[in-house]
């Protein structure tokens, strides 16, 4: 009783402040287009691999893109830039485990700032890019965005309650902003949900697809297909929202695990967490950790105790990949980012 008068209370301020930024003018617009990926809960539902299938998809077609986002639970503050496309500028305990993996993947400029806006002030002003993308952005509403893309899980769908009861950020009468609704996973969305889905509004689904591991020390990749042959046992464990889901992965792609070991979502690694895990593999006579992408990117200063103690530390990374709307969201890009790129190019061009 006294949770659900919190999230009233709670609500009550969010409506508030939506209600004065639909009425805003001077919300801040960048020269280049903008595309924010977010949600309406805390929590996992997927966002970086989204981000980074979509910045993937830009690339293959000739952008340059840019990613700006908070850098959660990073130990600087203000400004950092995190990569500026060619090389990681900083350590995940500086830039953020998600901005530091983003910027090791893609090789694109990546800012982390305590300000949305001001890093797509920053990353305009800094870097040659025709395209940002911003990663958790739909709560952010003082940037302008060309595309809003909101993602939503099932514990979200099955569980629509505000903070502190339940995992929301934003009440669901706010998908009315949202251009893209992406589902992650295979429940269909109520009525509850889809009497507030613009009718403009794209609808699409992903899954996750699973890529071949490879080696924290040398990123030697192993193949999926060779494990499920002759299974390896592995040391899991994952410093993420939901650890769960990557230990049915490690099964589904043919892995043993001997042991699981989750941590708190963005858990900052010690080395006494990595004694732990040498001393957890020695017990379990097991030579192998198996662990996230986003967890790989805190980890690489502690390779040498791994290789000392004869441990072989597994990297999973996770994609996603469009199951349905595909065509219409590829559709919808083009008419709201492309059209805009190839105008800002013809007018620089003549």
């Amino acid at each position: 009783m006294f949770g659900r008068i919190l999230s009233n209370i709670y609500g009550f301020f969010v409506k508030k402040r939506n209600t004065e930024y639909d009425n805003k003018e001077d919300i801040f617009k960048c020269r280049i287009p903008v595309i924010s990926v977010g949600n309406l809960s805390v929590g996992g539902t997927g966002k970086t691999p989204f981000v980074q299938m979509l910045a993937k998809y830009f690339i293959s077609k000739g952008f340059k893109p840019g990613i700006v986002g908070k850098g959660y639970k990073r130990r600087s503050k203000g400004e950092i830039i995190v990569g500026d496309g060619q090389k990681v500028l900083t350590s995940a305990h500086e830039g953020g485990d998600e901005m530091v993996l983003l910027a090791d993947s893609l090789n694109v400029p990546v800012i982390a700032h305590d300000s949305k806006t001001e890093a797509a002030k920053s990353m305009q002003e800094k870097f040659d890019v025709d395209l940002l993308i911003v990663d958790d952005g739909f709560q952010h509403r003082g940037l302008y965005r060309n595309l809003d893309i909101v993602l939503i899980d099932k514990e979200t769908h099955d569980k629509p309650l505000l903070l502190p009861t339940g995992r929301l950020r934003e009440p669901i009468e706010s998908l009315k902003r949202a251009d893209v609704v992406c589902l992650t996973g295979s429940f269909k969305l109520d009525d509850n949900f889809n009497e507030h889905i613009s009718e403009d509004a794209v609808k699409i689904r992903v899954k996750t697809v699973q890529a071949n591991p490879y080696t924290l020390a040398n990123k030697q990749q192993i193949k999926i297909r060779d494990a499920k042959k002759s299974p390896i046992k592995v040391i899991a464990f994952a410093g993420i929202a939901k650890p769960e889901r990557f230990y049915n992965m490690l099964n589904e792609s043919g892995f043993v695990i001997v042991k699981s070991l989750p941590f708190s979502d963005h858990h900052d690694y010690k080395k006494n967490d990595i004694d732990m895990l040498v001393k957890v593999c020695k017990t379990e006579n097991c030579t192998d950790l198996a662990t996230s992408e986003k967890d790989a990117a805190k980890l690489s200063e502690f390779t040498d105790i791994l290789t000392s103690n004869g441990i072989r530390c597994l990297v999973f990374p996770i994609a996603l990949t469009i199951i349905e709307g595909k065509m219409e969201f590829f559709k919808m890009i083009g008419n709201k980012i492309n059209r805009n790129i190839y105008n800002k190019r013809y007018r620089n061009d003549n």
